[in-house]
C-alpha cells in the first residue's frame, strides 16, 4: 500500500475511537496521566502494578506484535514506581520494568523494543527471592534511546544523551554523550549549547499542534472517497 485511501471522516472517526479507548480503558491503570495523550492502538499497551505516572502529551505507538508495557513488580511493603515526563515518545515493543524506581525525563525518545529495568530479577545463586536486588534508573531530559537497546539497574543517563541501537548500558552515561555497543562506550560528545530542538517545542502547544495535524490530514486525504477506499481494499491495483 503506497497511499492512504481513507476519506478524512474515516481517519477522524478512528482517532476519536483510539482516544476514547485510551481514556476509558487505559488511563485508569495509570496513577496519573497528563492531558493530550496520543496512543496508537491503545489495546496493545499494558500498565501493570501501582505508581505508574506519565506527564503531558505522551505518545505511544503500539502494534499487536509489538505491545508496550509499563510494569511495577515489587513487594507491597516496598512499592516500586515509574515516572515519565512530558512529551515522551514510546515505540512498539518497549518494556519498562520497575522493582524500585525508574524516572524518564521530559521529551525522551525511545525506539522500538527498548528495555529499561532497575533489577536483574534473579540472583546468580538465589533465583526465588521475592525481593531481588534493585537500584533506581534515572534518564534525563531529551534522551534518545535507539532500537533494541537495554538499560540496566542503577544507571543514570544525562540530558541529551544518545544510546545507539542494540546497546547494552550498564554504567552511567554523561549528559551530551553518544554511546554504543555491548557494553556501551562513548563514541562522541555533543555540544552542550546545541542548539537542541526537542519534543517540548513541538508539543508545547498541544491544541495548536492538534489543529495543525487535522488540517494536514484533511489536505493529505483530500479527494479520497469511501468507494475509493473500498475499491483499494477489495480490488487493489499496482500503485495503490
Amino acid at each position: 500500500m503506497r497511499h492512504d485511501h481513507r476519506p478524512y471522516w474515516m481517519h477522524a472517526l478512528w482517532e476519536q475511537f483510539e482516544n476514547a479507548w485510551t481514556r476509558h480503558f487505559l488511563e485508569p491503570h495509570f496513577e496519573s496521566l497528563g492531558g493530550h495523550a496520543k496512543v496508537v492502538r491503545p489495546w496493545n499497551v499494558e500498565v501493570f502494578g501501582p505508581n505508574v505516572h506519565a506527564g503531558q502529551a505522551i505518545h505511544i505507538v503500539s502494534r499487536k506484535d509489538q505491545p508496550v508495557s509499563f510494569t511495577v513488580w515489587s513487594p507491597s511493603d516496598a512499592p516500586g514506581e515509574i515516572h515519565i515526563g512530558d512529551c515522551c515518545f514510546f515505540a512498539g515493543g518497549i518494556r519498562i520494568l520497575a522493582a524500585e524506581k525508574i524516572v524518564i525525563g521530559n521529551a525522551a525518545l525511545l525506539a522500538k523494543s527498548v528495555t529499561i529495568t532497575d533489577s536483574d530479577w534473579h540472583g546468580l545463586y538465589d533465583r526465588i527471592t521475592a525481593r531481588p536486588p534493585s537500584a533506581p534508573v534515572i534518564i534525563g531530559d531529551n534522551v534518545w534511546i535507539g532500537d533494541g537497546a537495554f538499560v540496566g539497574k542503577g544507571v543514570t543517563i544525562g540530558d541529551n544523551a544518545v544510546i545507539g541501537a542494540r546497546s547494552v548500558v550498564t554504567k552511567d552515561v554523561p549528559a551530551n554523550t553518544v554511546v554504543a555497543g555491548a557494553p556501551a562506550r562513548p563514541i562522541r560528545t555533543l555540544d552542550p549549547d546545541g542548539p537542541f530542538k526537542t519534543r517540548l517545542e513541538m508539543l508545547g502547544d498541544a491544541e495548536g499542534l492538534d489543529r495543525f495535524m487535522k488540517a494536514a490530514y484533511r489536505d493529505q486525504l483530500k479527494g479520497n472517497s469511501t468507494l475509493g477506499w473500498l475499491r483499494s481494499k477489495f480490488f487493489p491495483r499496482r500503485g495503490d
